[in-house]
């Protein structure tokens, strides 16, 4: 079933009528995104920090489904609902039930690989970060169900050390080995199944396995049969982003490598390569992908998230030809930061973003309310500012989009950048006017400046807002003409919107139309807490007054530093929620309210249940979660964690209709923040928890 991810909505003090105003829709194959002539399978599922590619038939559907291992210790899911030679891949969780690694919080990203470890029929999971773990399939060969990691251990009690790791029979005796690279420059580590084919267990044989050495550090190995001689050849990911490539010149059972090349087919990812091989299209061939990480070097970070080579050769004599850097989604590298502006006046918004000190320009090909996004270049304008944040609006009121640019300066201050736009409508061409248009604010500590603009007082100009690092929201009132603006200071923390966590990227925009502007904001840099926050402005359009509702919309999904922009892109009178993140990609999540314009397109039920705060709350260990429902619906319960992780799971159709309950038993989690989650295939309400031990 496709995964359905609506706004959860969160409140302690009662249930709130807050779903009125806000339905989002996360829709990652919402419309097309083309760079070249790839159009990408998911482009708004998000952005992929180091990303750790791995295929396998998970369903027995005959086709491969594809998992993806990133730095942040979460596991993304994408099924194959095409052919074994026709994928077509759809996005399902960026954080799998049961799937995470043996050591959260470490620092090395998430590895995986799925073989029948048990010999039972069905694909278990190998996970790793530092150590290695095991997740038991204890569903079927078609609908795969996992218990939670249990550690393994060497005959003598010793963890499995990997960074990166495959599974593979290297020996051909019926039974899985792991292979292990390590991030130090070096070798492959082997530890040999010398249990059964039921019941595995591993020895530690070598660190030095078949003398390889990598010296470009890492080593992620995966292994395929390149030359289709019936045993099995190696590829070696290394941390310079390049490729090792080992052939087999022995057998089956004695295996011996010989190094052909230490840069395979010229690729190079940029950093952490990390190779998986999959005869994809069906054509009896090995194809390639290779994950890598968009490196912390912005000076030459690139698009992309896992790069794809297609095998035009035999399976005797490979081939590799690219094909794309972006095979999933729309991923800029890392710091996505979407505006979405008419740059060509033709009547629909084009997509811009942010790489390094350019600006990124997505020209919509499509026609008004049915975008197709199609990249045009990686430097705008020739504009160029160190560490740039863009923002485009009409500032002197003469039909062209101008533009503001923040930057970063180390030591700061820094100073905000005015380009005016000295070109028409439809061919725009910018002068730089002022490299610090609001001088004297900005203290040494600022470091990083996000500009943005909105009417906040309704006098018909637009006034000037500025997040920092400092964690500071500075506000300038225009005092001048929609024509000739005039910014005058305020104050560096509008409205108490002081947070000590750093910057924010924030966006204003009438989500309830009332004619005053409410505010999305994000609310922290830390990945494992919270995403993004709204305000709702509780005054009149010319004073405002913003009130926290929610510091936290989508506890489900890990979104580090969200970057908001919202625009009514299917000209259905609401504003769609643009969603940017710290790992390069933007989520689109469409606003089901449809509050001014009646839109056939979408079927929305009738809301079918009400769920109610919980009661006692904070609690220990046992609290009942109260709801009611109007029709004998499938509904499911499930309990997450702050990590969004699921902790406890009902599922079930409800005959007796009107009030429910349900007694969760907390007694074995941790005191904390809970959410559970009522939902059905439409409609969706949350209520927060608190366990207090």
């Amino acid at each position: 079933m496709f995964l359905i991810l609506f706004i959860l909505l969160i409140l302690v003090n009662g249930f709130s009528a807050f779903s009125q105003d806000l339905n989002f829709q996360l829709e990652p194959g919402a419309f097309p995104v083309s760079i070249g002539d790839w159009q990408m399978m998911q482009p708004w599922a998000g952005g992929m920090d180091v990303t750790t590619p791995e295929l396998c038939d998970i369903d027995d559907d005959g086709d491969w489904d594809l998992y993806i291992g990133t730095e942040n210790n979460y596991y993304w899911y994408f099924e194959n609902i095409g052919t074994s030679n026709l994928p077509i891949f759809q996005y399902r969780s960026s954080n799998i039930d049961s799937l995470y690694p043996i050591c959260p919080g470490s620092a090395y990203e998430s590895d995986l690989d799925f073989c029948d470890i048990d010999a039972d029929g069905d694909f278990d999971a190998l996970l790793c970060n530092g150590i290695i773990g095991i997740s038991i399939n204890q569903g079927t060969n078609n609908v795969p169900l996992f218990s939670s990691p249990d550690t393994l251990f060497t005959q003598s009690n010793q963890y499995l050390i990997a960074t990166n790791f495959a599974s593979a029979d290297i020996d051909n005796d019926g039974d899985y080995d792991i292979l292990a690279g390590t991030w130090y420059a070096g070798g492959i580590t082997l530890y040999e199944n010398v249990g059964t084919i039921q019941n595995y267990e591993f020895n530690l044989i070598t660190s030095n396995w078949q003398s390889i050495q990598i010296s470009q550090g890492k080593g992620d190995p995966c292994f395929g049969d390149l030359d289709g001689d019936g045993d099995l050849d190696l590829l070696v990911g290394t941390g310079q982003g390049k490729i090792y490539h080992y052939r087999n010149d022995g057998t089956p059972q004695v295996p011996q490598m010989v190094l052909i090349t230490d840069n395979f087919c010229g690729i190079d990812v940029i950093d952490d390569a990390s190779p998986e091989l999959a005869d994809i299209d069906g054509d009896g061939d090995l194809d390639l992908f290779v994950g890598r990480d968009p490196s912390i070097n912005e000076s030459i970070m690139n698009q992309g998230d896992v790069y794809f080579y297609e095998n035009i050769g035999s399976p005797q004599q490979y081939s590799f030809q690219f094909v794309t850097t972006n095979y999933l989604t729309f991923d800029n590298g890392k710091l996505d930061t979407p505006r979405l502006v008419d740059i060509d006046a033709d009547g629909d918004p084009d997509f811009i973003s942010r790489v390094n000190s350019h600006i990124l320009l997505y020209r919509n090909q499509g026609t008004a309310g049915n975008p197709e996004i199609v990249f045009e270049t990686d430097s705008f304008c020739g504009i160029s500012v160190n560490s740039i944040e863009p923002w485009f609006c009409d500032i002197d009121n003469d039909g062209d989009y101008d533009l503001f640019c923040g930057t970063a300066a180390i030591p700061g201050p820094p100073g905000l950048y005015f380009f005016e736009n000295v070109g028409t409508p439809q061919s725009p061409s910018y002068i730089l006017r002022s490299n610090n248009i609001v001088p004297g604010v900005f203290t040494q500590s600022s470091v990083i400046i996000i500009p943005g603009t909105a009417d906040i007082d309704g006098d018909g100009d637009q006034d000037l807002f500025v997040s920092d690092n400092s964690g500071y929201f500075y506000y300038w009132q225009n005092i001048g003409t929609p024509q000739h603006f005039q910014f005058s200071y305020q104050t560096n923390n509008w409205q108490n919107l002081y947070n000590a966590c750093g910057f924010r990227h924030f966006c204003f925009y009438d989500i309830d139309l009332d004619n005053d502007l409410d505010l999305f904001i994000a609310s922290n840099i830390t990945p494992s807490e919270r995403n993004l926050a709204f305000y709702r402005n509780v005054g009149t359009p010319q004073v405002a007054n913003i009130s926290l509702e929610y510091d936290n919309i989508f506890p489900e999904l890990l979104i580090w530093q969200a970057r908001p922009y919202i625009t009514d892109i299917d000209l259905d009178g609401d504003g769609d929620l643009f969603l940017g993140d710290y790992w390069g990609g933007c989520r689109f999540f469409r606003n089901l309210e449809v509050n001014a314009v009646e839109n056939p397109a979408f079927d929305l039920s009738p809301l079918t249940f009400d769920l109610f705060p919980c009661y006692p709350n904070p609690f220990n260990p046992t609290t009942t979660i109260n709801f009611t429902i109007d029709q004998a619906l499938p509904v499911q319960l499930k309990v997450y964690n702050q990590l969004g992780q699921i902790v406890s799971n009902f599922e079930f159709r409800i005959s007796n209709l009107g009030e429910n309950k349900v007694v969760w038993d907390a007694s074995g989690q941790a005191s904390g923040i809970y959410f559970a989650k009522l939902s059905n295939r439409n409609h969706s309400q949350t209520v927060k928890l608190v366990l207090v031990k």
